[in-house]
């Protein structure tokens, strides 16, 4: 190896079956020595000769979902096709290179169809994809025109706890210092706004309802950071090492009356990891009742 090199460099060379984030989490919690004396950093120079030694090894490396799984299907009618997106997962393909993704493995399975809004590769839950061009139309204008209704979940980082309910009114910008983040800005930007409300707490962290009432890049991720309540791992605006994934989730999706029928309310069942015990949250509620 390099003389010196990163600990967590040396250790995804030595078990590439391993997780980049695994690794980080791993030395995070002080699950590594180096030379009989604990480290906590990844960046922990090691040198020719230095000896490591792991408390624990991490689960391998997930391999990537390539495959389509029929539990993933909530709805399939003539005018549309409703998944639960997994985390983990693209929504589309990339430019510029090719990877799995949750579109293309359902018109795999249901023939062309057109994504009518994406999540987050690490967000899971409800994402709809269009039939026809008539369903396209239609869905389209009602996610650009905030004529229906999005809920989100979330588990946050709780230092300080976050009030019962709040509305969040901070104008969003790219980062200048960074092309992957949004950051909070006083002036220009685009305008932002989330409703949220606490269902759960517990000392570390608290589990939370968001409804963001417009459509920015990271929305949510961006202004729950902005209150101090991170959602866990988050790997641009919190502690990736906080949570085996981004505890995210696109829970419900409220459509308005639709041409071609009533309103439709589309719910995706909450992931083990944000269930917690005697916690229910009722699918009915709509954000009128905040």
């Amino acid at each position: 190896m390099r003389d010196p090199a990163r600990l967590d460099q040396v250790l995804r060379r030595r078990f590439p079956e391993w997780g980049r984030q695994a690794v980080q989490r791993l030395i995070g919690a002080r699950g590594v020595q180096v030379n009989g004396k604990a480290v906590w950093l990844a960046s922990w120079q090691v040198h020719n000769g230095d000896r490591i030694e792991i408390d624990e090894a991490p689960a391998a490396k997930p391999a990537p979902l390539s495959t389509w799984d029929p539990r993933w299907l909530l709805v399939s009618d003539e005018h549309m096709v409703v998944v639960d997106k997994p985390a983990g997962l693209l929504a589309e393909k990339p430019p510029h290179r090719d990877a799995p993704n949750l579109h293309a493995l359902a018109e795999a399975q249901f023939g062309p169809l057109v994504l009518v809004h994406r999540l987050d590769r690490d967000t899971s839950g409800v994402l709809v994809l269009a039939r026809t061009a008539l369903a396209n139309r239609i869905l389209s204008a009602a996610f650009r025109e905030h004529t229906m209704e999005k809920e989100y979940v979330a588990v946050v980082a709780a230092p300080n706890r976050l009030e019962i309910e709040g509305l969040i009114n901070a104008r969003l910008a790219p980062d200048p210092q960074h092309r992957e983040r949004m950051i909070v800005v006083a002036k220009g930007g685009q305008g932002a706004v989330t409703r949220y409300m606490v269902t759960a707490s517990k000392p570390d962290r608290q589990l939370v309802r968001l409804w963001p009432l417009t459509g920015r890049t990271h929305q949510l991720r961006v202004h729950m950071a902005s209150l101090q309540a991170p959602i866990l791992g988050d790997r641009l605006y919190g502690d990736m090492q906080a949570a085996p994934r981004l505890l995210l989730h696109a829970r419900r999706l409220l459509l308005p009356p639709l041409e071609w029928g009533g309103e439709r309310v589309l719910v995706a069942s909450l992931p083990p990891e944000f269930r917690w015990p005697g916690v229910e949250i009722d699918a009915n509620q709509v954000l009128a009742t905040l």
